[in-house]
């Protein structure tokens, strides 16, 4: 009997220590930096400019070096939600904006995560997607009031609402806060008012 019990005991021991080595296999450990140039920062600020390009696969290497870094960086996983969006990956997106959403680590991060939701609902247009994006915008407010990201966004949500005017007021909140998407907001305007 000694032995069988012994035997049982082994063999759980060592079910027990392959089951840790599995998962510690399987959790997210970041990469170690190879260069000044690799950072999460740097590859995210990297990311949304070749968004902003349309370069979107190069932006998703960005954002997901960046991930590897820092596998709860907030503006990385926005940045992926974003290129999901436009891909029409729509589940995935809204769970890379979750994602962004829950990693935050300050108010601004929370604020430009709520902005992605805004983006994606946008974009996707299915049905009340107008009430979801306003929905988003308030939160977004809560979480910092002089975020012009989410003016314009809104402005661009009213835009494709044909709400003219509500986004008339909304790409003139960006310029009054002067701060980022002022060029982009002129522009908006300008097109309002000079439709071709």
């Amino acid at each position: 009997m000694g032995t069988l019990s012994t035997k049982m005991f082994y063999i759980t021991l060592a079910a027990s220590l392959l089951a840790v080595f599995f998962v510690e296999g399987c959790s997210q450990t970041p990469r170690a930096p190879e260069g000044i140039l690799d950072t999460p920062a740097h590859h995210v600020s990297s990311g949304f400019k070749f968004l902003k390009k349309n370069y979107d696969s190069d932006a998703r290497r960005e954002f997901e070096l960046a991930l590897q870094l820092d596998p709860y960086y907030s503006a990385a996983h926005r940045g992926l939600g974003l290129v999901y969006g436009k891909e029409n990956e729509f589940q995935m997106a809204l769970h890379a904006m979750g994602k962004a959403k829950d990693d935050a680590s300050s108010g601004e991060q929370k604020a430009l995560a709520y902005v992605g939701f805004m983006q994606i609902y946008t974009l996707r247009k299915n049905s009340g997607w107008l009430e979801q994006v306003e929905a988003r915008y308030k939160d977004a407010l809560r979480w910092k009031t002089d975020i012009p990201e989410a003016y314009f966004y809104m402005g661009m949500a009213y835009k494709n609402a044909d709400r003219i005017a509500d986004a008339e007021q909304s790409f003139n909140q960006v310029i009054k806060l002067n701060g980022n998407l002022v060029i982009e907001a002129k522009k908006e305007l300008t097109a309002l008012k000079n439709p071709k």
